[in-house]
Parts: C-alpha cells; structure tokens; sequence
C-alpha cells in the first residue's frame, strides 16, 4: 500500500455527493483526507478494527467480506469503483462489520469520519446524495439476493460470469479475478460444485475457460441460462 495527499476539487472520479460541495468545503475534505493504492490481494480495511474513516474507492474492484466460524468467508458482494464502501454503518458501530480486499489494482480514498459526518450536517444537498447512495445499494442488495436464492448451480454460475463481462469488463473474453473458492463464498455453494458448473459450461460450448482465463463463444446461451435460474 502506498499513501499520497488528495486534492478533492480536481479528483477525475469525484462522487455525485462530493460534486454538490461548495469549495471551501472540498478544501476542508482534502485537508483530512489521504489516497492509497493496493495491489489485489491487500485488504483497504478489517473486520471488527475501529473505523476512523470513510472509504471511497476511485479505481479498482473489491470484495466485501465476513468471517464466519471455522476461519471460513463469506462475500457479501463485489464493488466495482468509482464507490463508497459501508455508507449505511457510519452512523451506527463505530467498529468495522465486514472486509474489504482488492481484486484488482486498487485506488482508495479514506476520508475522515467526523469531517464527513459534519459535511452531511451543514449542506443539505451532499446529505441527499448520500442518502440516495445508501438507498440505491440497499435495493440493488435485495434484489440480488432474493434473485440469488431462487436459483441452482448454473444460474448462480452464468449470473457470475455475465457480471464480469458485462459489468466489469464490458467484454466477452477476460481474466477472472475470483479464485473457485472465491466463487463459492460469493454464490453459495461449494467449491466442487463452481468446478463442475464451469466444466459443464465449457463442454456445452458456452464458455472456453483455462485457469482464470474466460472467453464466452455463446452470449444468448448464457444468458438463457442466467434467467432460468
């Protein structure tokens, strides 16, 4: 990880909330706010540490995650930037409720708390933002998780890799940046059954997958599968 200083009124990935803040006021974020970079694999903050700061990430993906008994994750969800990461618990337990890691080379902003908290008090229009912010993933939460228990095996499967082709990538042939067992903490199954669910997708000619390597030579075919559940 590497920290430098941030200045927020020129930031290229400026959030919707931030863009609403009077100048002065991004001054005063620059002043109590620093910018990291991670590598994938590092983690941006822990589970159960006291949270000091805000997290927006600028650039990257990253996984939210929970530890469970037995050492085991599980992946709440994956966050693509630009984001705010925990929104709804800065006003709740000041102690982290989950992880979160880079999948990818990442670009974080930490942003004080209580300067955020205060910015929130004093303009009206950035408070909204936020709000807005913490509703709109709320829903998107609901909706994938209700959508997700409905489904077998290779509706789980299909869903995950049209996420990363459409969403991340926006491409029919990428790296895969989720381990199988990574997979299996995100969709709810197990490692075994995420192996055999791409195995079987590549036999049919949906997919062509090496390692980490995924090509889609049948879009509709995946996407059938997906809505089948």
């Amino acid at each position: 990880m590497e920290i430098d200083t941030l200045k927020c009124k020129n930031c290229p990935v400026k959030s919707c909330a931030a863009s609403v803040l009077e100048d002065s006021e991004l001054e005063l974020m620059s002043g109590n706010a620093s910018e990291a970079y991670f590598g994938k694999g590092e983690s941006l903050f822990r589970e159960k540490v006291l949270n000091s700061h805000v997290t927006y990430i600028q650039t990257g993906l990253v996984k939210i995650h929970v530890s469970a008994t037995g050492g085991k994750d599980y992946i709440l969800k994956l966050v693509k930037a630009p984001a705010y990461l925990g929104l709804a618990t800065i006003f709740g337990d000041r102690v982290n409720n989950f992880s979160a890691t880079a999948l990818s080379p990442t670009t974080a902003c930490y942003i004080d708390i209580d300067t955020f908290k205060g910015l929130i008090h004093k303009n009206g229009k950035f408070a909204l933002q936020i709000i807005a912010d913490i509703c709109r993933n709320e829903l998107l939460d609901y909706k994938r998780f209700a959508l997700q228990s409905h489904k077998q095996t290779p509706g789980r499967i299909a869903g995950v890799i049209l996420y990363f082709a459409e969403k991340v990538y926006q491409s029919d042939c990428f790296e895969l940046p989720l381990s199988r067992n990574e997979i299996a903490e995100l969709i709810g199954i197990s490692r075994e059954s995420v192996t055999r669910a791409l195995m079987t997708l590549k036999k049919d000619g949906v997919i062509d997958i090496d390692k980490h390597h995924v090509r889609i030579l049948n879009m509709e075919s995946l996407r059938k599968i997906d809505r089948a559940g």
